[in-house]
């Protein structure tokens, strides 16, 4: 248990949504019971053939609830979650990733002004082996980014968020014909609800491999849900309704597409650190980031030399120009759901 202040009554449900996660899910349930605001962790079985049922049993914590999910989609496992949470606050955490310890601890009294429905958060995207790739959405201050995300911008993932139950509710939940994405547009539209304000401070571990929905996901569609979230934040901002709404969305393109590749995502993100290195004066560990880059996409090999080369011949303090590869990495929010 962490040495977080014990809370008179616990708070906060989180809800799990899994399947076939045998391999993780004691590791997220574990970081979630770490804390005592934590009343409830809500696992979602929404199918799984594997031992995932075996390991929560292991756990054996009164905590944990165990109930079926619909089996239709992530959006209707999460409202499924949703609808069964007892404690007024809730956090969703995915099987194959973690809470960050502490988290609730300082969440918490940030939610004791009325007027916000939820507090975000940075987070660490992580290999399958939990080595960090980059951290996001860890820059500025404490900040009011409501207006960002009616504008359909958004900040960081769903996961890093501590939510009011009763903003939930009223905003209706994840919208079922959401495929992916439905994390963004729920975030969207929370902001219709209330104040969401940001706080820099790490949140959540999220593990990239090829199993997640958003890497089985084809890249077509993926992209299509995503920017549909966006197109539809605008769309209230001016109308007050988004086509779904109307009951006349967009139909989603059924051209084949390739799953988005978590080798090259991580190579990605470890591009960008260690451009982020490398602007810190830390060449020799941008080089090495660069290096273990290229372990993960091998066939990014002769670009990734380059890179390598105008590192060691650019002094860091030169910013004249940037690298190919110099903007930050892509917020979990648009590169894994």
């Amino acid at each position: 248990m962490s040495g977080e202040m014990r809370p008179e009554t616990p708070l906060i449900s989180v809800v799990v949504p899994v399947r076939n996660a045998e391999s993780t899910i004691a590791q997220a349930i574990r970081s979630c019971l770490d804390s005592q605001w934590v009343g409830e962790v809500v696992i979602v079985n929404d199918g799984s053939t594997d031992g995932t049922d075996a390991r929560v049993a292991e756990l054996a914590d009164e905590r944990i609830r165990v109930i079926d999910g619909p089996g239709c989609g992530i959006s209707a496992a999460l409202n499924t979650g949703f609808a069964a949470c007892q404690f007024p606050l809730i956090a969703r955490c995915d099987a194959d990733d973690w809470v960050e310890q502490g988290r609730f601890a300082w969440q918490v009294p940030e939610l004791a002004d009325p007027s916000i429905v939820a507090i975000s958060g940075a987070f660490t995207t992580v290999d399958s082996k939990g080595m960090v790739v980059a951290e996001l959405a860890n820059s500025g201050e404490r900040r009011d980014v409501t207006d960002l995300l009616r504008a359909g911008k958004t900040v960081t993932h769903l996961c890093t968020w501590l939510i009011r139950r009763d903003a939930l509710q009223q905003c209706g939940g994840a919208r079922e014909w959401f495929q992916t994405a439905e994390d963004i547009d729920l975030q969207f539209r929370l902001a219709s609800v209330g104040r969401i304000v940001h706080v820099p401070r790490f949140a959540y571990r999220y593990r990239l491999h090829d199993q997640s929905i958003t890497h089985t996901q084809g890249t077509l569609q993926r992209k299509f849900y995503e920017q549909t979230a966006r197109d539809f934040a605008i769309e209230r901002a001016s109308s007050g309704s988004d086509a779904l709404d109307r009951g006349s969305a967009p139909k989603c393109p059924d051209a084949p597409s390739s799953p988005h590749s978590a080798s090259k995502n991580i190579a990605r993100q470890l591009v960008g650190r260690a451009w982020q290195s490398h602007r810190q004066g830390k060449r020799w560990i941008a080089i090495k980031t660069m290096l273990r880059a290229a372990q993960h996409d091998p066939t990014a090999g002769l670009d990734l030399t380059r890179q390598i080369a105008i590192m060691l011949l650019r002094r860091p303090a030169d910013r004249s120009g940037q690298s190919p590869s110099d903007a930050p990495p892509q917020s979990r929010s648009q590169s894994k759901l």
